[in-house]
């Protein structure tokens, strides 16, 4: 084989993405608008889409049951097999969406300790105890994560959901620990999502302190309180150290990027997406 011969540049891959955010932030919702999207449901997600027009909903697998010997019911092996099917046969879709990768660990981890040979009631006891059953849900999100490699080189994009979780973190041995944000699951089973995806995103709500009072001396008089603004925006990028550390995109897009309702502005700058163009730099407006 000439080796040469196959050459080429770089061309625009269907992204795996994972979506980092709190309960109700609006994860599923901008999922949705991805081209041609598909739900697996780790967790209800078809609830949220009750108000859209039909046309306009996303279509979804049956919600994945929990883990049950005696039916002989594997949440792991549910999922495998639709993404196995979505690999394999002839469909309209174009992206496929976990929903969420939170809810799924939840579901292998109560599958590791419903089958477990010794009858161990934990995931910390099972799997032979010293929590090797953590071990061995991460293997099933490995699987998971595997079979997604074969829906990307069929042009399909895979977005991972996840719910935000909150981490104590210490840089140095003189600094007191402080409080980040990170995918809630454990560390494992997020290095597979973190590592290996094109882009993590947070999606949060933009917030504001109203009411907040001081006197001269710079001592609080009056706490304020935290308001929603209903604004919403895609933390994109970190140093891996101070709040949403696991963000980071290969498409440098800007550290921001606002969300309006209803729209999707990762599809105007992610090159599968906009013809391969490179996003605006980070002091431009997007």
């Amino acid at each position: 084989m000439n080796y040469l011969e196959k050459v080429q540049k770089a061309i625009p891959q269907a992204p795996l993405i994972t979506i980092v955010g709190f309960p109700g932030v609006g994860k599923s919702t901008l999922a949705a608008l991805f081209p041609s999207p598909i739900f697996i449901q780790a967790e209800n997600a078809s609830t949220v889409f009750e108000t859209w027009p039909e046309k306009d909903q996303p279509a979804f697998f049956p919600e994945v049951q929990p883990a049950n010997a005696k039916r002989k019911v594997k949440p792991s092996e549910i999922i495998l097999d639709q993404l196995r099917e979505l690999v394999t046969s002839e469909h309209p879709f174009k992206t496929v969406v976990i929903d969420t990768t939170t809810a799924m660990n939840t579901l292998f981890e109560t599958e590791v300790v419903e089958f477990d040979d010794k009858g161990a009631t934990n995931i910390g006891d099972a799997a032979g105890g010293f929590h090797k059953g953590f071990l061995v849900s991460a293997g099933m999100h490995a699987k998971i994560r595997q079979a997604c490699e074969h829906l990307r080189r069929k042009g399909i994009t895979v977005i991972f959901l996840a719910h935000t979780g909150i981490v104590k973190m210490k840089n140095r041995p003189e600094s007191g620990e402080y409080t980040a944000y990170s995918i809630d699951m454990p560390e494992k089973a997020r290095q597979i999502y973190v590592g290996s995806s094109d882009a993590v995103f947070y999606l949060k709500a933009r917030e504001f302190v109203m009411g907040h009072e001081e006197n001269k001396k710079g001592q609080t008089t009056k706490y304020g309180r935290v308001t929603n603004t209903g604004e919403r925006v895609l933390i994109t990028s970190s140093d891996g150290t101070i709040g949403y550390i696991d963000a980071k995109n290969r498409y440098s897009l800007p550290e921001e990027i606002d969300v309006e309702k209803g729209e999707n502005p990762l599809l105007a700058l992610i090159p599968f997406y906009n013809g391969g163009k490179a996003a605006p730099e980070t002091n431009e407006e997007v």
